[in-house]
């Protein structure tokens, strides 16, 4: 893990993490920071995340797998076959 991405007031001993919980959640919740690493023997070992960063994150790899279908569509799509709209107004009201 590239620790370069993180400042170093993101960094949490796990033993801080054990003895500051409330106060960690506290500063998540109120969004003074949207992370932590949490560091066990000087090293990176987990990621805490405030629950906005986590939806934001979920949202983000929606929009990259619905990108990726998108895509995906786009290469097989052969406009020979394809319906065109008014023809499926029709059809379905």
């Amino acid at each position: 893990m590239n620790t370069a991405r993180f400042t170093p007031s993101e960094m949490l001993s796990a033993t801080d993490l054990s003895k500051k919980t409330s106060s960690i959640l506290t500063e998540l919740s109120e969004q003074k920071h949207d992370k932590f690493v949490i560091v066990r023997n000087n090293q990176p070992n987990a990621v805490l995340l405030s629950l906005s960063a986590y939806e934001s994150l979920l949202e983000n790899i929606e929009d990259l797998q619905l990108a990726k279908i998108a895509g995906e569509r786009l290469e097989s799509f052969d406009s020979a076959t394809a319906t065109v709209h008014e023809d499926m107004k029709r059809k379905y009201g």
